[in-house]
């Protein structure tokens, strides 16, 4: 629904169905993630609500700067509680062949910022330090190979990677050029990437009984 109106230029009617993605992958995980440690289940709510003020705030990100900032700040903030989860199932013998992936993580995190640089302004160091809690976030869901169970690492890591996408498109939107489809290549990637991120924890305690392969 939010892809439709975004595409057909209704954006009055978004302040709905843009927070019910958030809302309905809160609902989602209060009830489906109960069996999880309460720390954990608590800190993924939180990185819930953080995400659906970044993307109430981001709605009016047109009328004031302000409003960027705010969005900016709830998603940062976000990034860290997913970390802050994903760290909970952190693997301390790290694979060597992953620190060559988590590199590549880094070096594409910085090819972004600066190749957007010129153009964010008074932006530079804020947009800066999203892209490290970005990164930080992707990085920690990294770490959780071989601790958790494949589909629950596997779901994570690659929501972690939509969310660079969604970001990515975003931000060259933003400053660089106007993107064909923007709206869809955002709002589809982002909304992958949040499903991926909450079904991937919900199933990191998942009796094996009720797991399919992926």
């Amino acid at each position: 629904m939010d892809i439709v109106i975004g595409s057909f230029d209704l954006a009055q009617y978004r302040v709905v169905t843009k927070p019910l993605i958030l809302i309905s992958l809160l609902t989602y995980f209060a009830i489906s993630g109960k069996r999880l440690p309460k720390s954990t289940y608590y800190i993924m709510l939180l990185a819930l609500l953080f995400s659906l003020m970044g993307d109430i705030f981001l709605l009016f990100d047109e009328r004031s700067n302000t409003f960027f900032i705010l969005g900016l700040v709830s998603f940062l903030l976000a990034h860290i509680t997913y970390g802050t989860v994903f760290l909970k199932k952190r693997n301390k013998k790290l694979p060597f062949f992953l620190y060559g992936v988590m590199m590549l993580l880094i070096g594409i995190g910085m090819l972004l910022f600066f190749y957007i640089n010129d153009s964010l302004g008074d932006l530079t160091y804020p947009v800066m330090v999203y892209v490290l809690g970005i990164l930080f976030m992707a990085i920690t869901a990294l770490l959780r190979v071989g601790k958790v169970r494949p589909s629950s690492f596997l779901w994570v890591f690659v929501g972690a990677l939509f969310f660079i996408a969604s970001d990515s498109i975003l931000a060259i939107n933003m400053f660089k050029f106007e993107i064909p489809f923007s709206n869809v290549l955002i709002m589809g990637t982002y909304a992958t990437a949040q499903y991926l991120i909450v079904s991937g924890i919900v199933r990191e305690n998942e009796p094996i009984k009720n797991l399919s392969t992926l």
